[in-house]
């Protein structure tokens, strides 16, 4: 494994630690920490293989990496080799993808800044006009690279593509496909090319770049850059967050801790989701009045009140979660602005709750907007999580948190 794998290998030695004495515990428990050992396992395992089976074709795995699609690469690539793994990528960035483009701007800002560039160059993508994709792909990538480094691009020399704990970082991450894509191509040819050369390409010395390989996998680089510049953005706190979890408090505080475990693990396992219908139980559009029993719709009833009334500061902290590429409430504030501003909301109904624990709810919610004369209807999903401070684990009963909007699929607030 990689050792820039912090947080996979610390929880790899904690589930070892855990297998040594799993003889203490029941039969159930011990298979749960057996599949878990399996799980990230086989996650570090698959990383690993596809990176060797594919970046030295121009691939490398990112840490929001679709992983059903890392191991059908893998599994394609090993009964037949490189041509049917990378067909399973393309597949993948020719089609699938469609559906997560959003992602880019909703991680880093030189993406969102450039998204009316990106939603150009895909449509040349999907539409397998590759001689138009390719070269805006590769524009797009230099200068969004430039903008979040402050000097460099991504193409130039000496550009720091290091991330702290992050697939990306790794030594058959970016780096290496920086230094295939630069590579010098100083004769004119019309052969064809199954990867990005950029100095080729933009050169106007590689003329028969145009085909699905060379736009996929400049689509899979962009996705990769959007995962770096967030990891990279969000590097220190990260660190520090891994520090204070991987030092032992003392003993002292331990068993404090562990006491108060054990109660919250029985309340836990007292505690029954409630079936929920919408028009029985709660109405459609509720008011915080009718929420007593239904606190985790409280946050998102402000959110829709907050939008409503056009206070873009208050919306953007209901939904920090949604612009967390930004550092700062006034930054997310204006993003927010960008997004709602144009949008009139007309009103929201409440189609499904579902608790999935104590802790978690899901609420399937149907919007209606207003935009330039043009009437949007579209179904939104949200979780709704309770947190403790710094994103910590809390339980609703001890009131040591709150609760949190996640948005989970909120793609039709995009549409236009």
């Amino acid at each position: 494994m990689d050792d820039n794998l912090h947080s996979i290998k610390n929880l790899e030695e904690q589930i070892k630690a855990a297998k040594m004495l799993s003889f203490l515990f029941g039969k159930d428990k011990r298979d749960q920490i057996n599949e878990l050992y399996e799980q990230v396992t086989n996650l570090a395992s698959q990383t690993e293989i596809f990176n060797k089976n594919f970046s030295d074709s121009g691939w490398c795995a990112y840490d929001s990496m679709n992983f059903p699609l890392m191991q059908s690469a893998n599994e394609a690539f090993e009964k037949e080799g490189l041509d049917a793994g990378e067909k399973v990528l393309i597949n993948y960035y020719k089609n699938d993808v469609k559906e997560i483009m959003h992602w880019l701007k909703n991680k880093a800002k030189p993406f969102m800044e450039r998204y009316y560039l990106i939603q150009k160059a895909f449509e040349d993508h999907f539409a397998e006009r590759y001689y138009a994709s390719v070269p805006l792909f590769l524009i797009i990538i230099d200068g969004a690279v430039n903008d979040f480094t402050k000097s460099k691009g991504f193409f130039a020399e000496g550009t720091d593509l290091t991330a702290w704990d992050c697939l990306v970082g790794c030594s058959d991450g970016l780096l290496k496909l920086k230094e295939i894509f630069n590579k010098g191509r100083n004769k004119t040819t019309s052969e064809e090319i199954k990867l990005p050369y950029r100095n080729g390409i933009l050169h106007g010395r590689d003329l028969n770049y145009g085909n699905e390989y060379v736009s996929c996998k400049c689509v899979s680089l962009m996705f990769a850059l959007a995962d770096w510049m967030n990891m990279k953005s969000n590097e220190e706190n990260r660190k520090a967050k891994f520090e204070k979890e991987t030092n032992p408090p003392p003993l002292r505080e331990s068993l404090k801790k562990l006491a108060k475990s054990k109660i919250a693990r029985e309340k836990i396992a007292e505690w029954k989701a409630r079936k929920i219908i919408v028009g029985e139980n709660i109405s459609s559009c509720p008011t915080i009045e009718e929420c007593n029993d239904f606190q985790y719709l409280i946050p998102l009833l402000k959110m829709f009140a907050a939008w409503q009334n056009n206070n873009y500061g208050d919306l953007s902290l209901l939904l920090k979660n949604m612009f967390s590429y930004e550092p700062s409430d006034k930054k997310r504030a204006g993003e927010c602005r960008k997004l709602f501003q144009n949008k009139k909301l007309i009103e929201y109904k409440l189609k499904e709750i579902e608790e999935r624990g104590c802790g978690l709810t899901r609420a399937l919610i149907e919007v209606q907007w207003k935009t330039n004369d043009k009437v949007f209807k579209e179904l939104l999903e949200f979780g709704i999580v309770y947190q403790g401070e710094n994103d910590s684990v809390a339980l609703p009963w001890n009131g040591d948190g709150y609760w949190n909007i996640m948005p989970w699929d909120v793609r039709g607030l995009h549409k236009v």
